[in-house]
C-alpha cells in the first residue's frame, strides 16, 4: 500500500534514504553527464584549443562571438564541418552555464580520454 503512494507523488523508498545533499548532487551530476554524453551514452572527446591566448568564437546559443582560451574545458560535440570549415564544441564556459561554439577545426588538440 506504502509502494503505491510512494509511486504516486513520484518517490522511491531509496530516495527516503538518501539526505537532500546526495540528491542535489546526483542530479548535478546527470546534468553534468548528460551535458558531455551524446543520446548514446558515448562520452564526448575532450579537447584543447592551439591558441595561444583568449579569441573571439561564434557561440550558437547567444548568437554573437565571446571569449574562448586555450585551455577552457571543451568537448567536441561532432566531427562534421560547416560550410566554414568549423565544428561543434560545448564548454560549461562561465559559472556552468552551457555553451555550444564553432570553431574551426584545425584548431583542435585531441586530449584523449583519462
Amino acid at each position: 500500500m506504502l509502494d503505491d503512494v510512494f509511486k504516486k507523488h513520484g518517490v522511491g523508498l531509496d530516495d527516503l534514504y538518501q539526505s537532500d545533499w546526495d540528491l542535489t548532487l546526483e542530479k548535478h551530476y546527470m546534468k553534468l553527464w548528460n551535458f558531455i554524453c551524446d543520446g548514446k551514452e558515448t562520452m564526448l572527446k575532450p579537447i584543447h584549443l592551439n591558441i595561444k591566448e583568449k579569441q573571439l568564437f561564434y557561440s550558437k546559443a547567444d548568437k554573437k562571438h565571446l571569449f574562448l582560451g586555450p585551455t577552457h574545458q571543451m568537448y567536441l560535440i561532432s566531427d562534421k564541418k560547416d560550410e566554414n570549415g568549423c565544428v561543434m564544441v560545448y564548454t560549461p564556459y562561465l559559472f556552468g552555464q552551457g555553451q555550444v561554439f564553432l570553431v574551426p577545426a584545425h584548431l583542435i588538440i585531441h586530449l584523449g580520454y583519462n
